[in-house]
């Protein structure tokens, strides 16, 4: 650490190093010990942290210290591990502190009764052979070893302990804990503190800190300049690099470094190596991710019955690809941004902690319900899992299996939903859904009553039996949709494009048409159009389209909502008296009021064919035409419907979804009392 302390021709007498070398050895012997406890301190956590593994962070496996075969609660481990290993670090400081006074004194005795400037006393070749010690009064030797047995102390006695703090911190990072990423900068910058306050007197005997830093500066300018830069360093990676995404040090950190942003990737490409960013998206230096990764894994180990609880967790940019979460109750978690393609979310909860919060305050956040934005499902399994109320705004999932999911009280604006399967689904609720796509989309006895699905597009999809109900549907694309059976009653669909739209045996009462094009018309004349609307939208309906367009971001589905606020609020005058004007107005009333006396017959001989045909066996189908059925207003014979689907003689009747068959159950009573 230090050479034989300076003389001064007014310094006092020194004490006799004969005295000083039993006190010198005795204090040595006792801090070897403490070092060598210290080190395998280290060691043990370190052990204890590498054993930590990402899935073990998502599981919250409790850790399990070697040796000891003790378990401990994962977040309790991160939380008290940093405070234990700082105060041994302040204990051993200390205590080489005192080492090093009665060193630097008898170095400084002993160099009196030296002939040549050089440390060839023989009394220094009876000291303890702790390099600490060594280091500050032992014998001469070379330069090589001088510095060997200067790096050993300084990398072990003021370097490790704080690269292993960083290494704590930065190891828990992906469960994105605040607070315990918090516990643990404040003892780094606590262990930092002490080391700059107790660190100068490892070299000097001044009793004055600033004289024994100034001197200390002067000595040994190289150790003082490494040492504030590893110390600099540390702490820039502990506050601006090891963050976690969004909080406020993130923010700062991404300002701190935007000047040296490189292009393209983050990358610097040079030589044919590439030379990852300090603080990319997911990884520091590329090698640390802030972020979980569990990929392909089984996190149950197949043991069937089990669940994984991740409820309220923070899962925000994790990377869960092709991850078994069969039945995982992620209520109230935070998944923007994250991947899960081809995950196995069948059975899930990703709804709210308090749904009826939702209702009352409308707040999502004070619901705790579960934040998907931008997260993405493409080909995951989510059959009959629990969404209700979950915001996946600007979501991928195409090829997404959805069969039967709740998707009540969704947010699914500008959500991608390409070729998805949504059969029997729930999307009741006033479900947003403003310029989502989906196209080729199978959303056959989906119940999307009430929902808001301005600038949507179903071009191509398979929505036999869907309920449509008072949905918003302004701007809204079916161009090629196959909307057999559906039920559209008193939806709008103004300035919608339902170009080669099928739509055989459904229901249009009180649906409101304007600047749209017509449907393919139905020759069966199952189709009830006998109290369809067409009309210029009011003052109110273009008020509730301005604030439904408002909920559409990005830049193409902007430029689009612009577009359509345009033509329907300023081009009404140009349609009237258009083919499709005229068409629509011929169609007002074209199925008689009340219905041909063979209406009610031949609606349910049609309804119970398509609904029991081998085609529509799973029951998507039929479960539509339940929900439909179950309608006061149905115009069909509900009890032959309920009857129908009661016996073993449809193919669809075990699979029907269970809450389609008990609000028809319930109107089927009615009917026949």
């Amino acid at each position: 650490m230090a050479d034989a302390a300076e003389r001064s021709a007014d310094a006092d007498t020194p004490v006799n190093p004969y005295s000083l070398l039993e006190a010198v050895n005795n204090s040595s012997d006792t801090s070897h010990t403490g070092w060598l406890i210290f080190l395998a301190i280290m060691t043990y956590l370190m052990i204890a942290v590498a054993g930590v593994t990402h899935e073990a962070l998502l599981t919250e496996t409790p850790v399990q210290l070697p040796i000891l075969q003790v378990n401990i609660q994962l977040k309790q481990f991160f939380q008290f591990a940093p405070v234990v290993l700082v105060l041994f670090h302040i204990g051993i400081l200390a205590q080489l502190v005192l080492l090093a006074r009665k060193a630097l004194e008898f170095d400084r005795a002993i160099s009196f009764l030296e002939i040549s400037g050089k440390r060839t006393h023989p009394l220094r070749l009876e000291l303890h052979n702790f390099f600490f010690v060594q280091s500050i009064a032992g014998s001469h030797r070379s330069a090589l070893m001088s510095g060997f047995l200067n790096i050993m102390s300084w990398l072990t006695i003021i370097i490790l302990p704080l690269v292993l703090l960083l290494y704590m911190q930065v190891a828990f990072l992906p469960y994105h804990d605040v607070a315990t990423t918090w516990i643990t900068r404040i003892f780094l910058t606590l262990d930092i503190v002490v080391v700059l306050l107790i660190g100068v007197f490892l070299m000097r005997a001044e009793t004055s800190f600033f004289q024994a830093f100034w001197r200390s500066t002067i000595t040994h300018p190289f150790s003082v300049v490494a040492t504030a830069v590893v110390l600099g360093t540390v702490l820039y990676l502990s506050y601006f690099a090891a963050t976690v995404p969004g909080e406020r040090l993130d923010t700062i950190g991404r300002k701190l470094t935007a000047w040296a942003a490189l292009p393209g990737d983050g990358k610097l490409q040079h030589s044919g190596l590439t030379i990852p960013a300090l603080v990319g998206d997911d990884a520091i230096l590329g090698m640390f991710h802030r972020n979980l990764v569990v990929t392909d894994s089984e996190l149950l180990g197949g043991e069937g019955g089990k669940t994984l609880r991740l409820r309220g967790r923070d899962l925000r940019h994790a990377k869960l690809d092709r991850t078994d979460l069969a039945g995982v109750d992620l209520t109230g978690a935070r998944l923007d941004g994250a991947s899960l393609i081809g995950a196995n979310l069948e059975n899930a909860s990703l709804g709210c902690a308090e749904p009826d919060a939702l209702m009352l305050s409308d707040s999502r956040e004070v619901a705790r319900c579960v934040s998907a934005r931008g997260v993405d499902l493409s080909r995951a399994r989510l059959k009959g899992a629990r969404l209700w109320g979950i915001d996946l705004s600007a979501a991928k999932l195409n090829d997404a299996e959805l069969e039967g999911a709740d998707l009540g009280n969704a947010v699914l604006s500008g959500a991608s939903l390409v070729n998805a399967q949504l059969d029997k689904a729930e999307l009741t609720g006033g479900v947003q859904a403003q310029g989502a796509n989906f196209l080729n989309a199978s959303l056959q006895g989906a119940d999307l009553t009430g929902a808001r699905l301005q600038l949507a597009d179903f071009s191509s999809a398979s929505m036999q039996g869907v309920i449509l109900n008072f949905a918003q549907l302004e701007g809204a694309v079916l161009r090629d949709a196959n909307l057999e059976a559906a039920s559209l009653m008193r939806a709008k669909l103004i300035g919608a494009d339902m170009a080669d739209m099928r739509v055989t045996g459904g229901d249009l009462r009180g649906t409101q048409v304007w600047m749209s094009s017509t449907p393919l018309w139905d020759g069966t004349g199952l189709t009830d159009l006998s109290e369809l609307v067409v009309r210029a939208p009011s003052d109110a309906d273009l008020a509730a389209l301005k604030a439904g367009l408002q909920a559409i971001s990005g830049s193409d589905a902007g430029v689009r909502a612009k577009e359509l606020w345009a033509q329907i609020s300023g081009g009404s005058v140009r349609w009237s008296g258009t083919v499709d004007h005229q068409r629509w107005q011929s169609w007002v009333g074209a199925t008689p009021v009340p219905p041909a006396l063979t209406y009610r017959e031949d609606l349910t001989t049609y309804l119970l064919k398509l609904m029991c045909s081998t085609r529509w066996s799973d029951g998507a189908v039929a479960s539509g035409i339940a929900r439909r059925a179950a309608s006061p207003q149905f115009r069909g014979d509900a009890v032959l419907v309920y009857d129908r689907l009661r016996g073993n003689s449809c193919p669809a009747s075990a699979h029907a979804a269970p809450g389609a068959m008990k609000v028809l159950s319930v109107a089927a009573e009615n009917a026949r009392n």
